[in-house]
């Protein structure tokens, strides 16, 4: 997940619910100058990595988003922003579609019980909301910048990666059993390929994932766009070599590709990413100036550890327990079902002799 300084996880996961119990939402575990970021926002932007990525792994990813995201909320007060009436009726109007939202669906307790599952008060919304509102009108403040041909094909050639993978599934819904063998199966694969059998044909036999077949020249992909493991294991081998990562997926055998090998396949993918590293180019250039204004305006960041701590803990012992609640509701599913199958079966007659 591209980590943006302006970005605000609103549209995706307004409708989660949070897996903690209720605590107290107002208290602030993060202050950012003059802003500060309450507990149930924290808890809020975790439950949305949760499943993706490991609880340590979710909680860091948090703590660098709302760092980030808070920053220009903060810069946003210090310099004095005020939105105009237009901007103002937006942020009224967006605010009600989401209380609207949840009025016209079939959530419990409506925009209420929205709040209260995820551990947040209805101002948390308004600061939520906030981030790219005030990021909007920062961004103004910089002078448009078009970036040359030459500079965005190196950001692609610096930034992006490409690899083939077998993925051999190995998830928690399976026993230990079935995961030592997925683990065996998948280093014997990746022992054929660092002898030399055809790499496309062990995919195309083995992996799980049918976006190999959907990729045949391999994933083009950039920071963030993986699993992490799968980005790291990349990132520590040479295009040609081999490596194998242990994912939330499952196993992965990955080959590692150049990127220009083949200059019809670069001039394809880059065309389809040239646009968006415009956007990432901006943002990088944005990031770098809200830093410089951070320093400007004397603006610090504080975190209060013990209390991220604490929240990351619940929300996995949540996450934790929540999953094997489902596998338990799954299993049982299963069972009735083959119960069901043998009870519908007809009865076998003696056939006449």
């Amino acid at each position: 997940m591209t980590k943006k300084l302006t970005a605000v996880l609103i549209a995706g996961t307004m409708l989660l619910t949070g897996c903690g119990q209720p605590q107290t939402p107002e208290k602030t575990v993060m202050t950012i100058g003059d802003v500060n970021v309450s507990g149930g926002i924290f808890e809020f932007y975790m439950n949305s990595y949760m499943g993706a990525f490991s609880t340590d792994e979710a909680k860091e990813i948090t703590l660098d988003q709302c760092k980030k995201n808070y920053l220009v909320v903060a810069l946003g007060k210090a310099m004095g922003i005020e939105f105009d009436e237009k901007t103002q009726e937006d942020i009224s109007d967006y605010k009600q579609s989401i209380i609207d939202s949840y009025k016209n669906s079939d959530y419990e307790g409506g925009y209420n019980g929205f709040l209260k599952d995820n551990n947040l008060v209805d101002s948390d919304i308004d600061m939520l909301i906030s981030v790219s509102y005030y990021g909007q009108e920062l961004q103004k403040k910089l002078d448009p910048v078009e970036y040359t041909d030459d500079e965005k094909r190196q950001y692609f050639r610096d930034h992006y990666r490409r690899a083939k993978h077998i993925l051999i599934t190995a998830d928690d819904t399976m026993s230990e059993e079935e995961q030592n063998a997925a683990k065996a199966k998948a280093e014997e694969l990746l022992q054929k390929a660092q002898n030399g059998e055809n790499f496309d044909t062990l995919v195309s036999e083995n992996s799980d994932d049918p976006g190999s077949t959907a990729n045949p020249d391999g994933y083009f992909f950039t920071d963030d766009e993986m699993v992490p493991e799968f980005q790291d294991g990349v990132d520590a081998i040479a295009p040609g070599e081999f490596t194998l990562v242990k994912s939330t997926y499952g196993y992965h055998v990955i080959q590692r590709l150049p990127l220009d090998d083949n200059a019809e396949l670069f001039e394809t993918e880059y065309g389809k990413v040239s646009d968006s590293i415009q956007t990432k180019l901006d943002n990088k250039r944005f990031e770098e100036q809200a830093y410089k204004w951070a320093d400007e305006y004397g603006i610090e960041t504080n975190v209060d550890d013990a209390a991220v701590d604490e929240i990351a803990s619940r929300v996995g012992d949540a996450y934790e327990k929540a999953k094997q609640k489902q596998l338990e509701k799954q299993e049982k599913e299963l069972e009735q079902a083959a119960q069901s199958a043998q009870t519908a079966q007809p009865e076998q007659t003696e056939q006449p002799k």
